[in-house]
C-alpha cells in the first residue's frame, strides 16, 4: 500500500452536520511532531475532496471520493502532487458486518484492504491488511456531533504510530479509511 500513501486513516461515519462542510486534520507521529495535514471539503452532493500536505505545507496528493445514489458505495481516486492517478479505493457499506474497502494501485492491482466496524455510536475501528491478507495495523476513530474527530493508529505490533485530530465540520456520510501514512525515509 506504499503507492497510496496519501494520509492517515480517516473517520468512517460522522453525524450529519449543517452548514459548510470543511475540516482540517492534523496528523502527528508517535513523538508528537506534525507530519502532515489533510483538508476535507464537500465539492458537491456525494463528492468529497481531501488535499494532503506534508509538514512543510507542500501538497503531496489529493483524494476524491464519490458516493453512489444509494449511499452504500464510495469510489475514491488518489492523485499525486502532479495530478497523475496514484491508485483507487472502493468502499462498500451495504449489508451487515464491517465496511470493506479495497485498495488498488494505478494499474488496477489489489494492494490492500481495510475492514471498519462500529463499536459505539461515535467510535469506529479499522483493521488494515496487505494484499496477501496480513495485518499491517489498525486505527480507532472517535467522532462527535459537531462533525470533528480524533484518531489513533497502531502498527501490527500494537505500538502507537500516529495520532490525528480535526477542526471544523467534516463532510458527513460514509468515509473511506485511507491507507496508513508512512513517513518517507
Amino acid at each position: 500500500m506504499k503507492t497510496l500513501l496519501l494520509h492517515f486513516a480517516a473517520p468512517l461515519i460522522f453525524a450529519t452536520v449543517a452548514g459548510a462542510q470543511t475540516c482540517r486534520e492534523v496528523v502527528r507521529d508517535s513523538s508528537g511532531r506534525i507530519v502532515q495535514t489533510v483538508e476535507y471539503r464537500q465539492q458537491s452532493a456525494g463528492t468529497v475532496q481531501a488535499m494532503t500536505r506534508d509538514a512543510s505545507g507542500k501538497i503531496t496528493g489529493t483524494a476524491t471520493s464519490r458516493t453512489n445514489a444509494g449511499g452504500s458505495t464510495v469510489r475514491t481516486e488518489y492523485r499525486d502532487a502532479s495530478g497523475r492517478v496514484a491508485g483507487s479505493a472502493a468502499t462498500n457499506s451495504a449489508g451487515s458486518g464491517p465496511i470493506r474497502t479495497t485498495y488498488r494501485d494505478a494499474s488496477g492491482r489489489i494492494v490492500g484492504s481495510a475492514d471498519t466496524s462500529t463499536s459505539s455510536a461515535s467510535t469506529t475501528r479499522t483493521q488494515f491488511r496487505n494484499a496477501s491478507g496480513g495485518l499491517t495495523g489498525d486505527s480507532t476513530t472517535r467522532g462527535n456531533t459537531a462533525g470533528s474527530f480524533s484518531s489513533t493508529q497502531r502498527d501490527a505490533a500494537g505500538r502507537v504510530a500516529l495520532s490525528s485530530t480535526s477542526t471544523g465540520k467534516c463532510p458527513s456520510g460514509v468515509k473511506v479509511p485511507h491507507p496508513p501514512f508512512v513517513p518517507k525515509k
